[in-house]
């Protein structure tokens, strides 16, 4: 599926409806645009395989929305314009142009980009599962016990009979469930929620990338290559990663990935706390318990769960998390040029 920049797009239809004199040529020229170019992006959603038919989806059902925006937009300009000829007044009514300002795609977006693009590079398939879990996938499969601390509710948002998942890994354990295939690659995207305060560096809800591959003689090596590439791919050539073992539940042996910090190279500074270090994701090897669940035997997996958030904010400076979601066209006017790579 090639690429589409909306932004572009939208404001090629703006300088078009900006020649219209009247609300029919609005229409018209709306129309002409619609058909050049959201029609074929429904053909082309017929002829997508259905693991590819949501991204392609939800770009349509933004860029349809755009349109109708701009549209709407330009008919009351019209119309403005048309009610003063018809009024002979003493004072100036007209107003100045609300024509949109060209806009940026927000750095969580962007961040997404690189991650999924990596793993499609290596033919992963790209998924996003359910959002409300029932227990079992969210605690029972993935070998956190009923005693766990992250199962109260101080720690997770629950419904009547399920919760709100609290890690991508969830969702990657339901996809694989009876999934006896050779070989399973598959990176999951999506929002996980944790009842955390809303503050500078946390939020009750956040996004992850979760990447798990099963494969028989998958090891340590395997994990180590995927992640030094995508950490290359984020924060360039020269960044190097650490593994400290840690301990989660559903990897046996399990590792905390850090990366040399990006503001100063690994030399030691405040970000980093003078370490030259910055913590960056979990990872480990998929326990035997955690597959045997999911009914897959005689294999072993690989996975990892990273922060989108945390990469957008080490990558581009940010501070302060509530930023990616105030909707301030000034924070997101910063990544304008980052937009149109």
């Amino acid at each position: 599926m090639n690429t589409i920049d909306i932004s572009l797009l939208i404001n090629e239809l703006m300088d078009t409806l900006e020649k219209a004199s009247n609300a029919t040529q609005v229409t018209e020229y709306k129309n002409i645009f619609v058909k050049n170019n959201l029609t074929p992006l429904y053909d082309q959603l017929k002829t997508l395989p259905g693991n590819e038919k949501g991204a392609l989806g939800k770009i349509i059902n933004e860029f349809k929305e755009a349109i109708q925006v701009v549209y709407d937009e330009y008919l009351k300009i019209i119309k403005i314009n048309e009610d003063a000829k018809q009024h002979v007044v003493d004072y100036d009514i007209t107003v100045n142009s609300t024509k949109l300002q060209k806009g940026a795609v927000n750095p969580l977006s962007l961040v997404f980009r690189e991650i999924l693009s990596y793993f499609q590079s290596l033919n992963f398939t790209i998924q996003s599962g359910e959002e409300v879990m029932d227990p079992k996938y969210n605690f029972d499969n993935l070998n956190i016990p009923e005693t766990h601390p992250t199962r109260e509710t101080s720690e997770t948002f629950y419904t009547k009979t399920q919760s709100l998942r609290t890690q991508l890994t969830a969702s990657s354990a339901q996809f694989i469930e009876n999934n006896q295939d050779k070989e399973i690659r598959i990176a999951n995207f999506g929002y996980v929620y944790r009842n955390d305060e809303l503050d500078a560096t946390h939020s009750p809800q956040f996004n992850q990338v979760d990447f798990i591959w099963v494969k028989e003689g998958l090891n340590v090596k395997n994990l180590k290559w995927v992640i030094n590439g995508l950490v290359k791919k984020l924060y360039g050539e020269q960044t190097k990663t650490r593994f400290r073992l840690s301990n989660f539940p559903f990897t046996e042996p399990s590792f905390e990935v850090d990366a040399t910090c990006p503001f100063c190279n690994g030399k030691g500074c405040t970000r980093c706390k003078q370490s030259g270090w910055i913590e960056l994701l979990g990872s480990g090897v998929m326990r035997d318990v955690v597959l045997e669940k999911a009914n897959i035997h005689g294999k072993n997996s690989i996975a990892f769960g990273i922060g989108v958030e945390r990469v957008a904010m080490l990558k581009y400076g940010i501070n302060d998390v509530r930023d990616f979601y105030n909707n301030d066209f000034r924070f997101l006017k910063q990544f304008s040029s980052e937009s149109t790579k």
